[in-house]
Parts: structure tokens; sequence; C-alpha cells
């Protein structure tokens, strides 16, 4: 489905030029080269980035070139040129070792375990959907030759290993199902037919059941609004291309009802245009494709996030030809807007409790520890004015072997000491699928509060609970937190507050916390508690570092029971 006029909308303008600029510069130069080096980088240190690096140039320049030849008539000043770097693309990206990352594939010591160009990730079922849905854009094109070229690897290295076996992400509740599924789905309607299209649609759609059946009713995607446009967005695709290629296709009522909460997600999660809730592996920005969101609002009629542009062509460092082209045959002005919802929304599948309103951003998580993409982060908060974090949750780290390894907890992007959450007797929390309880949610004008118990997700055998209460008041402009500690024996607390923002420690049991946007005071007992300060050099998903701050806040004296009140109150910068 393609809305029509797009190739000459006001609304696609920005990224079709950014598209042509990108093409002409890149034309005449030799295409990225897959190297061995990249590979042994990610085998000997673990390191992702010099084999995506060029994965995802490759991928990029497959997407400019193959939607400038669509909108672009043959007239067009060096056009055979252009389609001719194209066909050398296709050829290129066919002919690699593996479409799948290094990260992703098997492997030990001596090497790869099993024939890498039969393995299927995310990655390679993107390159599948992504050649299937070219050649039919461009059949007119294409040289023959390659045309039957690139449908013959599609199915040895797609079709035939999906239906020789069952792969482990059929069936696991995370974008995993959903992309690989949905891109093997698109593949599948544009390429195939007859009784091997109906066994792999049937299997696809399956297969699907299982990643809806991961979210709740009311919608909540416990990996975060990243990979919410990841998944959702595949799946969408998915039954989009299904409905318009095949009139039969139906989805039932009680499905269409949970779709409707899954688009309505990033509304409730945003904070600003361009920053959602950076819960688990979410980055500190995120930029939704405006294709996508244009659909789900036409399709199930729900209020869609501000944005006010058609996302840009880098807006997703993968450069996904999916998400590009749908923000260019989808894209609708009518979903431009700036303002965000005033209210207070409890996600009670995954025990998020979310508050907004004129620039006042709440966020509490309770959950487990062994969520997808997890973090140990039950119990923490964060709070923003306009989008900019004073309380911080650092959000996703770099993606490396180790991240995602034995070493994960090693990290401060997912330890618990890095939230915005108390230790005891210096201990952090755990990765246990052991979940808060959650004892009481209020949520009332201006006025929202949470109470977890949070004793089990501790190692400590001597702790009978560990009670937390957080109160926003948006017309008192405060929000207090209270900490309740029951134990066996005396022990000591510590509170935590993670901030981008270096802190200022004032007199009388006060620290400031100053941003661009407006200012957040920490007011405690300073005779029971004492104040500490660690900073540390953080590496974001992007490989970009920044400073951050750890406020410690320590009790003076052990004891079997501990009550800690902390007070902060914000204000927004005059300017």
């Amino acid at each position: 489905m393609q809305r029509q006029g797009w190739e000459c909308s006001g609304d696609t303008l920005s990224l079709r030029m950014q598209i042509d600029e990108y093409v002409k510069q890149n034309l005449g130069r030799s295409i990225p080269q897959s190297l061995f080096s990249g590979y042994r980088k990610f085998i000997e240190q673990g390191s992702r980035a010099e084999s995506e690096a060029v994965y995802f140039e490759r991928r990029k320049q497959l997407a400019a070139f193959g939607l400038y030849l669509q909108y672009h008539r043959n007239t067009e000043e060096q056009y055979e040129e252009i389609l001719n770097y194209f066909q050398e693309l296709l050829w290129s990206v066919t002919n690699e070792f593996s479409w799948c990352v290094a990260a992703h594939l098997p492997q030990n010591k001596e090497g790869f375990l099993e024939s890498p160009e039969f393995q299927i990730d995310l990655f390679a079922a993107e390159t599948a959907d992504t050649l299937a849905e070219l050649l039919s854009i461009h059949a007119d094109k294409i040289h023959p030759f390659l045309q039957g070229h690139i449908r013959r690897q599609i199915s040895e290295r797609i079709f035939e290993p999906f239906l020789r076996k069952n792969w482990w992400w059929e069936t696991v509740q995370s974008n995993w199902c959903a992309v690989c599924n949905g891109c093997i789905g698109m593949a599948a309607l544009l390429l195939e037919q007859g009784e091997r299209k109906e066994k792999l649609l049937k299997k696809v759609d399956e297969s699907l059941v299982h990643y809806l059946n991961s979210f709740g009713e009311d919608g909540a995607c416990e990996e975060g609004i990243g990979y919410w446009v990841y998944g959702f967005g595949y799946y969408t695709y998915y039954i989009a291309m299904r409905k318009e290629l095949d009139t039969s296709f139906h989805i039932e009522e009680k499905v269409l009802v949970k779709l409707r909460k899954l688009a309505e997600f990033p509304s409730v999660v945003q904070m600003n245009e361009s920053s959602f809730v950076p819960f688990s592996d979410v980055p500190e920005k995120t930029l939704l494709p405006t294709g996508l969101l244009s659909y789900l609002q036409q399709e199930y009629e729900v209020e869609m996030p501000a944005c006010t542009q058609i996302t840009s062509f880098d807006f997703d460092h993968c450069f996904r030809f999916a998400h590009i082209s749908r923000d260019l045959w989808w894209t609708d002005s009518r979903i431009f807007h700036t303002e965000l919802g005033k209210e207070a929304v409890y996600l009670e599948s995954r025990q998020w409790l979310l508050q907004r309103k004129d620039g006042y951003f709440f966020a509490v998580k309770g959950g487990n520890n062994q969520e997808q993409h997890n973090h140990n982060d039950t119990g923490s908060f964060l709070f923003a004015i306009d989008g900019e974090l004073l309380l911080a949750d650092l959000g996703a780290g770099k993606y490396t072997a180790d991240y995602f390894g034995e070493k994960r907890y090693e990290h401060v992007h997912t330890r618990s000491r890095y939230h915005n959450l108390p230790l005891l007797q210096g201990q952090e929390q755990i990765s246990t699928p052991e979940k808060c309880r959650v004892e009481q949610v209020i949520r009332k004008d201006d006025f929202a509060e949470i109470t977890m118990e949070l004793g089990k997700l501790y190692p400590v055998p001597e702790l009978i609970s560990l009670r937390r209460t957080l109160r926003s008041e948006m017309d008192k402009r405060g929000i207090k937190l209270t900490d309740s500690v029951k134990a066996a024996n005396a022990v000591a607390l510590e509170e935590s507050f993670v901030t981008y923002i270096r802190p200022v420690l004032l007199e009388g049991g006060k620290l400031s916390i100053a941003g661009e946007k407006g200012q957040l005071l920490i007011a405690y007992e300073n005779s029971i508690l004492e104040y500490n300060l660690e900073e540390f050099s953080v590496e974001n998903h992007y490989g970009v570092r920044k400073d951050a701050y750890r406020i410690g806040l320590r009790t003076r004296s052990e004891s079997e029971n501990i009550t800690l009140l902390i007070q902060l109150f914000y204000e927004f910068s005059k300017s």
C-alpha cells in the first residue's frame, strides 16, 4: 500500500532530498566490502562496531539507490549509471558470506559451528525482505539473470532453512519473533506461489501469535520504545502487505483490540518529541518512523505521539529498508502535531506508572529483573522537565559480546547501583524472575502514587522487607520518596540517584541538580544520611561518551528498622 502522490508530496520532500544527496555523493565510489578483519574483531575482542559499520553502510546504499530509482524517471541525468551501480549493489549483497551479523552466528574458538549462509537472524530476514521488495518494485529494470540469482539465494538461504526446522525465535516473546517472521512472510508474499507459499505463511502466522502474547491487554512493551518500533513495526508491515495481497486474510476483533492498544504505546511513554522513557535497552533519544505512525493512526484511529516532520533518512542507524520506504510511501502530514497528553497512566502488565503534564514527566518501573533486554532496575524511577532528564535512566549501552554475555551485569547501564534505587548492605539487586509486589497505585488529578515491595530482588538473607513508596504531587511541585526496611539483623541502606548533570551540595541536607530546562532540589536528613558522589564516564548505545554522576546517601548507622523520607522539589527554568 503506497499513498497516492508520495513521489511529489511536500510531506516527503525533505526525505527525498536527503536520499538524492546521498546517492549523488556515493555514485562512482567503490561498494563497501565486508572484510575478515571485522569478523576477527568480534571473535577476538567482542566488538561488533567494525563489521556492522560496513554491513549497515551497504544496507544504506541499497535502500537509497533502490528508492531513488523508484521515484526518478529514466530521463534523469546519470539514471543509467545509478541503475548499474544499484545492480552491482544487489549482486554484492546477495553474495555475502552470510546475511547475518557476526554477533548472531553460532561459533566457538575454532570457527563457525554451522553453515553461516543458511543461518537466519534478524538481519538475514531483513535482507531477504529488502531484496524481495526491490525485485518487486524494479522487475522491469533488474537484469533477468540477476533476478533469478536473487530469488534462488532467498529460497536457499531463508525459505528452505525456515521450513526445514523450528527456529528458537519462532516462539520467543520478543522483537525477534516479529521481525524474523514478518520479513519472511513479506518475502513469501512477493516471491512464492502455491503450496510452498501457503506453508511459509501458515508457519509465519502461527509464530506471530507468540509475539502478540508477549503483550498485556494494555499494550505495554517491556523492551521499550526502540524495540516497539522494531518488532511492532515489522509486524505491522507484514500485516499491511498481507491484507493488501490476500483478500481472504482476516484479523479477529479481540486481536484488533490489542493492536489498538499496542499502537497507542508511544503516546503514553513520550517525554518530548525525540525522547521516550529509557527503561531497559532504550537509547536516550529515539525517533519514530512517521510512515509507521501514519499507518497506525489511519488503521486504528488512535492518538499518535507528538512529531512535526517526516523522519530523516538516517534516523535508524541500521538503515532498514522497510522503515525508510514506508516513511516515503505512508507519511501523512495529518499526524504532525506538538501537543502531549496530560495524564497519569498505569500500565499494569509491566507495573509502570507514568505522569506527564506541561513539560513535567515522572515515571516508575516495577516488573522484574529477567525481562527482555533486562536491566536490574525494578523499583527505579526517573524525572524530566521538557525532555531533559534530571534524574536519569542510562538506557542502552553499546552492544558487544560482553553486553549480552556473562558480564552483562558488570556494565553501568544494567546494574541497579547505577539506577535510582537503594543498596542494602552494599548489595545491589540481582537478576531474578522474582517480581516486585505492587501494593497500591493511586492516580487522581495532579497526584500519582505507587507502593512496591522490593525485598525479593536483593540477595540479603537478613532482609525481611524493603517497601518503596513514590508520591508525585504536581500541585506542590514535589516528589516524596519513602523507603522502609525491616531486617532480622542491623543493616545499612544507601539511596542512589543518577544524573547527567553535576550536582551541587548545598547546606542543610540539600542537593541541587540544575539543568537547562529546570532544577531539582533533593532534601534529606543529613544527621541520618551521609552524602557521597561518584563521577563516571558512560558510553551510550551509539558509542558516544558522556559524564554521569551517582549520588549516594548512606545511613550513618545500621538498624533492623529503617524508614527514610527524601523529598524532591522542582522548578522550571524562567527562560
